[in-house]
């Protein structure tokens, strides 16, 4: 037994319905086009890369300021803000909460 709103349920209500003919025409007339989209976890897990990749840039920047021995400490509190602000933003995202 096939559900009504499959394709296995569909064709014989088509044949009750239409004669032969009518329903081959129709169905070798059809189209179909295909439209994929990117699936919400995947929006997320590129999100979360982005982010990772943001701490990582802010990290390069603080070393290159701590190589160089020249951070002012206006500098310096600039990038522990964004830090946070990345690291308050990946602990928030809904990637986080489900492993939690």
């Amino acid at each position: 037994s096939h559900k009504s709103d499959s394709c296995g349920g569909l064709f014989p209500e088509l044949i009750n319905a239409y004669d032969a003919d009518t329903i081959y025409e129709n169905i070798v007339s059809q189209q179909v086009e295909l439209v994929l989209t990117a699936h919400p976890t995947e929006v997320n897990r590129r999100t979360i890369l982005e982010k990772h990749r943001r701490v990582q840039q802010i990290l390069t920047v603080a070393d290159g300021y701590r190589a160089a021995g020249r951070a002012t400490p206006y500098e310096q509190d600039e990038l522990n803000a964004a830090l946070e602000r990345e690291i308050s933003s990946i602990w928030q995202s809904d990637e986080v909460a489900r492993e939690k």
